[in-house]
């Protein structure tokens, strides 16, 4: 198949409640190592091994972008794809909006955007391309494996209500890709909707286009708790300690300057 122009927008810029839930850590997962390399760099890597992707946006939570940029190691620094950091919003549909208003205003001609979350790190070139391929079909794609537990639904109580038939439902993953500017088109119509989007394949048939399904991946799960990263804890531990350094050292060199500036200004008045 001819490769599509396609542009990628990651998101990055939740809070990781379920990983941090139990010890209030306060660490983002994404910014976490697996076997040398973070979670977040391994999320991206994949799509700059796809052809015609014209560029990536990554998301991030407010005050945030620094590390955001750690995270992102040597990626940042290769001159193949431009990647963009996004200030994220209160949730994923509003990051994911802010992520396509920012490539609204760029002249790149993608025909396509694919949407994926920063914490699956094992998505591989193949899965993308299997996507997109799907989504120049349908307009809209998404990887998905058919449920193998008995699925219902319950109430506020935690009680049974109804039981769905498991041969009509499958579990969604990301990438999930979509024609541009349709999905931008849908996110401007849902952006004050009062509805809670589960996810972009809902914001898309919601404007009242289709999305087709392929198969997905086992392998391309999600970072959701913390005994899903190696060593977690120590890794968490020593960015805690590496953080805390990297702020006494910003004080002291601020304390300094300022102690400079204080110098010279004394030394023009004599």
């Amino acid at each position: 198949m001819a490769f599509p122009q396609h542009a990628v927008i990651v998101t990055a810029a939740g809070s990781s409640e379920r990983f941090n839930t139990t010890k209030q850590l306060g660490v983002k997962k994404e910014y976490l190592e697996i076997d040398g390399h973070t979670v977040l760099y391994r999320a991206i890597l994949p799509f700059l091994q796809v052809p015609n992707c014209c560029a990536i946006l990554v998301t991030y939570p407010e005050g945030m972008e620094d590390q955001c940029a750690v995270a992102l190691e040597d990626l940042l620094q290769q001159n193949l794809v431009p990647i963009i950091l996004v200030k994220g919003g209160q949730n994923r549909q509003q990051s994911v909006y802010n992520a396509l208003k920012v490539l609204s205003t760029m002249a790149l001609g993608a025909q396509y955007i694919a949407i994926h979350d920063g914490a699956r790190c094992f998505v591989t070139p193949d899965l993308i391309i299997k996507t997109l391929a799907t989504a120049t079909v349908f307009k809209g794609a998404v990887p998905a494996l058919p449920a193998t537990d008995a699925l219902k639904t319950i109430d506020n109580n935690g009680v049974i209500k109804t039981h769905l038939d498991r041969s009509h439902t499958v579990g969604v993953q990301t990438p999930q890709v979509f024609r541009y500017p349709e999905i931008w088109q849908a996110h401007e119509a849902a952006k004050d909707s009062p509805t809670l989007y589960v996810d972009d394949t809902q914001i898309f048939s919601d404007f009242g286009l289709t999305v087709g399904v392929c198969e997905g991946d086992r392998e391309n799960r999600k970072i959701t708790y913390i005994e899903d990263v190696p060593n977690a804890e120590k890794q968490i531990a020593d960015y805690l300690h590496a953080l805390e350094e990297g702020k006494r050292s910003a004080h002291a060199a601020q304390a300094l300057h300022q102690a400079m500036d204080e110098v010279r200004r004394e030394q023009g008045k004599s």
